[in-house]
């Protein structure tokens, strides 16, 4: 999302999402988690809020969106899939939404992760199941790791199933969650020489079947929905 000139926050936005996912709730349930997250670069001008909604599967996001009279969903179009219904009043609009398919994620605790690192990745063409299977066969354990020693809190890799056309520019993301701004400080800190002894083909082959497109540090707004009644 991007405010308009004049904004200095974003509350709008978050009633606006707000009053999306209680809809959505009284009809299905289908949300199961809901977050704003702000851009931390200022000089990001493209946009400055991201908000995250989580469905258990794609058809639960696009029931939304089903021909009630009919078994036929209407077209698969940039509004349909915003993540809010942007009104001319409200005080932002919508830059552009995608949607991902999470193939893997690890960590859980009981602190709430105020910080996420977003990265956007294009896989070498004509090898993505092998960038898969490099991310979840031998990074996956890695980040575990990292959780259990402190450096993050948790870890999540998707890859992109709409728009398909932005493709071109990524197709895969990674996320990682860090509890505090402390916790990602820590980074610096890591010590990769073991990773590399005990896999080294885990960080030449991230050479040669991957590149990082993008990264963007989110600091947590609000959780809009936590999955509980």
């Amino acid at each position: 999302m991007k405010v308009k000139p004049g904004t200095t926050s974003a509350d709008s936005a978050i009633e606006n999402t707000r009053k999306r996912i209680e809809e959505q709730k009284k009809k299905d349930k289908s949300v199961l988690e809901c977050s704003m997250w702000q851009v931390v670069n200022p000089n990001n001008n493209k946009y400055q809020y991201i908000v995250s909604t989580v469905f258990s599967n794609f058809n639960d996001y696009l029931a939304e969106y089903k021909n009630r009279d009919s078994n036929m969903y209407f077209s698969v179009s940039k509004d349909r899939f915003d993540s809010v219904t942007v009104k001319k009043s409200d005080s932002f609009e919508v830059v552009y939404a995608t949607i991902f398919e999470i193939l893997a994620e690890t960590g859980t605790g009981k602190q709430q992760p105020q910080y996420l690192l977003n990265t956007d990745i294009k896989a070498t063409s004509g090898r993505e199941m092998a960038y898969e299977s490099l991310e979840l066969t031998d990074w996956l354990p890695i980040h575990e790791d990292l959780i259990k020693k402190g450096y993050e809190s948790a870890f999540n890799f998707s890859k992109l199933i709409f728009p398909e056309g932005v493709a071109s520019y990524s197709n895969y993301c990674t996320l990682l969650f860090f509890n505090d701004e402390a916790m990602f400080d820590k980074q610096n800190d890591v010590d990769w020489e073991p990773y590399m002894k005990a896999n080294q083909s885990a960080f030449i082959n991230s050479g040669t079947l991957r590149t990082e497109v993008h990264s963007e540090l989110l600091k947590l707004v609000t959780v809009l929905e936590d999955g509980t009644e």
